[in-house]
């Protein structure tokens, strides 16, 4: 979360405002060295009040990840309760607060009250308050997905967990400060690590471990319930975490003493951060990448965002995605660090490599979710596990494309900290990691949007035999003619095929368009990277 914890500014806005960005974790494993003076930062001896400390910031890190993880699988549920791609485009959005952190961390980095404590001011009420909407939220939620013999209420459902992500982002801001003085100089490089673990482990116990556990298939195959029970429900899950969020919130208030902040590194006003944000985005390098990463997913976002709800869509239970999702999750974790050597020489030539990487294993996700019917409509959903004739090639594929995922994200990560100013890091870094994140998520929900919408159906006869075409502008069969036809309905066109091509395409034009402007940005002068904050505090 802050391997900008190691300030190497001289103004006291500056201490402060490096931590406040979450993406900031990655510098160590995307190859990030250390300057010679900063070595000190990094101990091999970690003293007993650096342990619990390390404790407490693993503990507030996965708490992080425990909304942000149910929120990324609360898809699969909608989907499964007959939610559109529509409605998974809205519910896609629920995370922006993540990407726009930026707008008001120099508020929270900045304001707070001297009695309570710099951090405490933020930390407290937002924990408490985020324990008390899951532990409300509970009672309501299996009513806004399940409905009431009606639709799933998709637009409460998202304002919710949007609500939930606004918290935890400002909960990462206030954290992220804290572990600056919670741990002592010499280790508080460890800030990144226990977020990297405690975020990740928070992440994957709601999204894999509860998807697991709240299917009915998962708990009778692995577990021998019956009837259709599970472990846990989405009430429960939200129910209980709720309370360990109040518990947690209460005993390191107890147990942990905030320090006072000292008097170099009192913040300054949070106008001087807006105004770095304004001079860093019109550097000519800098206006090259935006474009560059808000632009370069387009080529896979049919995978990125569609591939489980196929998947789903085409037979495959919960159960099965649950299965194989854990091997995603550990090479997430390692992929970066065993990688970073590599990645951290010439990151834009990993990147510019990984993009067509990343398209061919977008086709092979492709391939695979044409083949699930096939599988799917063999063995249904009777209590066996999935033929491994399938579930392998599915393991090999996703991890491939996860890989290549990661060398896109850690060759990104790796360059904004060799580019970034090191005087203003939090600040340079939080910007390109915001754009980033932006460049992620428009693709992938104006993907979702459209898939319905370039996906056509036709009325076939029992013999497969086409009847007619709708003449619906979405090819919606019309099922009353259909059946009057004395035929059934089915698709034509998968969207998904069409917008994977579609992808591919944009993907190889803007790589003969890109390469140049890739290889250009790497060969600017470090010094064009950077800004001149004296002359542009006095012009201001």
């Amino acid at each position: 979360m802050s391997d900008e914890l190691r300030h190497r500014g001289n103004t006291k806005v500056d201490a402060c405002i490096e931590v406040i960005t979450m993406e900031n974790i990655t510098r160590i494993e995307a190859g990030y060295t250390p300057h010679p003076d900063e070595k000190q930062y990094y101990s091999t001896k970690l003293g007993s009040e650096d342990k619990a400390s390390m404790v407490i910031l693993l503990l507030l890190y996965m708490l992080q990840g425990i909304p942000m993880g149910l929120a990324s699988s609360l898809p699969l549920l909608l989907k499964e309760k007959g939610a559109t791609y529509e409605d998974l485009s809205l519910f896609s959005l629920v995370s922006l607060p993540f990407s726009l952190k930026l707008l008001w961390a120099p508020i929270i980095d900045t304001c707070y009250i001297t009695a309570i404590g710099r951090r405490k001011t933020w930390f407290v009420p937002i924990q408490v308050i985020t324990g008390i909407a899951m532990i409300l939220g509970s009672y309501y939620v299996d009513t806004w997905l399940y409905g009431n013999g009606t639709s799933i209420n998709i637009r409460t459902l998202a304002i919710y967990f949007f609500c939930l992500y606004f918290l935890m982002a400002s909960q990462d801001i206030a954290v992220d400060g804290w572990a600056l003085t919670m741990l002592s100089k010499e280790n508080v490089g460890y800030a990144s690590i226990c977020n990297t673990f405690g975020q990740s482990v928070g992440y994957f116990l709601a999204n894999q471990g509860f998807l697991a556990l709240a299917d009915p298939l998962w708990s009778n195959r692995y577990l021998g319930y019956q009837n259709n029970e599970t472990v846990i429900t989405l009430s429960s899950f939200m129910n209980f975490w709720g309370y360990i969020f109040i518990v947690i919130t209460v005993i390191v208030c107890a147990v942990k003493t905030e320090k006072p902040c000292d008097k170099l590194d009192e913040p300054g006003t949070f106008i001087e951060v807006y105004r770095q944000i304004l001079s860093i985005i019109k550097l000519k390098p800098v206006k090259l990448l935006i474009w560059v990463l808000l632009t370069c997913k387009i080529a896979y976002a049919p995978a990125d965002s569609a591939m489980n709800y196929k998947l789903q869509e085409y037979g495959m239970p919960k159960a099965d995605i649950a299965l194989y999702s854990p091997i995603l999750f550990i090479v997430g974790l390692v992929l970066p660090v065993v990688t970073s050597n590599l990645v951290s020489t010439r990151p834009m030539d990993i990147f510019l490599y990984s993009i067509p990487l990343k398209m061919l294993t977008a086709i092979l996700v492709w391939v695979i979710v044409q083949i699930t019917p096939w599988f799917y409509s063999s063995t249904a959903v009777d209590g066996k596990g999935p033929k491994m004739g399938f579930i392998v090639p599915l393991i090999i594929i996703a991890t491939l494309h996860e890989v290549a995922g990661k060398f896109i994200f850690t060759s990104c990560m790796s360059f904004f900290s060799k580019v970034s100013d090191p005087t203003i890091g939090g600040t340079y870094m939080t910007l390109l990691n915001t754009i980033a994140n932006i460049g992620y998520l428009w693709p992938n929900s104006l993907t979702l949007w459209l898939l319905p919408k370039v996906t056509y159906h036709a009325c076939y006869a029992v013999d497969k035999k086409q009847i007619y075409l709708s003449d619906s502008i979405y090819g919606v069969c019309e099922e009353i003619g259909c059946k009057m036809a004395s035929g059934v309905c089915g698709k034509l066109i998968d969207g998904f095929t069409i917008q994977t091509f579609a992808a591919i395409v944009i993907g190889i034009i803007w790589l003969m368009l890109s390469v140049s402007t890739l290889r250009s940005i790497q060969q600017y002068n470090v010094s064009e990277w950077r800004i001149n904050r004296e002359i542009e505090t006095k012009s201001n």
